[in-house]
């Protein structure tokens, strides 16, 4: 849901309409539509669809190793999402627009996730904010609602260029464009009464879609998994390490978890199929041995360990230190249901570090991390890649910057 996106990555924002709006426009999740939904392709001109399959073609042909591996974790729920809600499955094409399939993708402007949801736009959809779970970062949450949305929207404007449209500007503002000049299908994309960024947007999500269908870009199988209730004090971490997985594999499956450790609520996570039984048989032997506490002024190891329902030996033991602190030093505290301290977050969750830096022509991993005092390790492990992944000009890549270039 973006406005002003053109190419691979979004800074989302909708424009010309307020939160209100959407909630009043979504407020019927559950609605029935007056039109049943075409086929995306439905009605674009021949001349019109090889012209957004040479656009689509131009700009994600060298990224789709990319967004192939990303989606190998998401896609599967995705399209049954897509499918429950009676979609179009090319409506899959959209979180490459918005994305790369990147479920931890975040713009500037707070957009988040898979379908890039804006915080108003989530909450008036009926995603709510949650400490434990971010649900515009859940694969079934953020698919539902955003397909949900998508088909009003085709039920409002009667064709899906006009609902992508609107789904990137905004649909009061597509409906205002409307009233100064009218579009019909048969007049062309290239016609559509919106800013050049939300034209570029619907033709790269047309072109996609063709693409698709005529088999020139494919995804890959998708990994299928099931979902597995853990009961708390649990440690994803060490869970998956018990399991077998690769590092923090799990957390590409789980996106919308936003602690690795739950120490006080039950949390379900998806797991690979192949590996439920063998992770699910695991998990009496996944409580976290610890969490951290922050020291603060006139704490001592004694009011420590009583703040967080334990003793000072053990506290000792976990730290293999001495009684004198230092403030902001964080202890390992032994983790039960009682303890305040805070639980290990999820790894791959965005920080404040984070940049959105696009590839110049000469640009290597090593060359990057250089420019931005980091590791090539490092940019790998944030956009799901290889260190000997190749990547070319105009590609985005996310960057845990620790110096900003001069």
């Amino acid at each position: 849901m973006v406005a002003g996106v053109c190419l691979l990555f979004s800074d989302s924002a909708w424009a010309a309409d307020e939160p209100l709006q959407l909630a009043a426009l979504s407020n019927d999740l559950a609605a029935t539509y007056v039109t049943a939904p075409k086929p995306l392709l439905y009605g674009i001109s021949e001349s019109d669809l090889k012209e957004a399959k040479r656009v689509a073609e131009q700009h994600y042909a060298k990224r789709w190793d990319l967004v192939s591996k990303r989606s190998r974790f998401v896609r599967h729920r995705l399209v049954e999402s897509l499918k429950q809600q009676t979609a179009p499955l090319s409506l899959q094409v959209i979180p490459v627009v918005e994305s790369t399939y990147n479920p931890y993708a975040l713009s500037h402007s707070g957009a988040l996730g898979l379908w890039q949801l804006m915080p108003e736009t989530a909450r008036g959809l009926g995603i709510k904010p949650d400490k434990k779970i971010d649900g515009r970062r859940a694969i079934e949450s953020s698919t539902n609602v955003a397909s949900q949305y998508l088909l009003e929207l085709y039920d409002r404007f009667d064709n899906w260029p006009l609902a992508i449209a609107a789904y990137n500007f905004g649909p009061n503002a597509v409906a205002a464009r409307l009233r100064n000049k009218q579009w019909d299908i048969g007049d062309g994309l290239d016609a559509l009464p919106v800013p050049d960024v939300t034209k570029n947007y619907v033709i790269h999500i047309i072109g996609l879609a063709g693409l698709l269908e005529d088999g020139f870009l494919t995804f890959p199988e998708p990994i299928k998994t099931q979902p597995l209730l853990l009961n708390p004090p649990v440690d994803i971490h060490l869970l998956a390490n018990l399991s077998g997985m690769e590092k923090e594999e799990i957390f590409h499956f789980n996106p919308s978890l936003n602690q690795a450790q739950y120490l006080n609520r039950s949390v379900t996570i998806h797991v690979p199929e192949t590996l439920h039984e063998k992770i699910q048989n695991n998990i009496s032997q996944a409580g976290p041995r610890f969490v951290y506490a922050t020291v603060k002024k006139g704490d001592s190891m004694w009011s420590i360990a009583r703040t967080h329902h334990t003793d000072v030996k053990s506290v000792k033991q976990l730290n293999q230190r001495s009684s004198v602190l230092k403030i902001g030093q964080k202890l390992k505290i032994p983790a039960n249901q009682l303890a305040k301290a805070s639980a290990n977050i999820n790894p791959l969750i965005p920080s404040n570090r984070r940049i959105r830096y696009r590839v110049r022509a000469g640009d290597s991993l090593w060359r990057i991390a250089n420019r931005f005092g980091t590791t090539v390790k490092a940019i790998a492990k944030v956009n799901n890649l290889s260190r000997k992944s190749y990547i070319h000009a105009g590609d985005t890549l996310w960057v845990l910057a620790q110096v900003r270039p001069g």
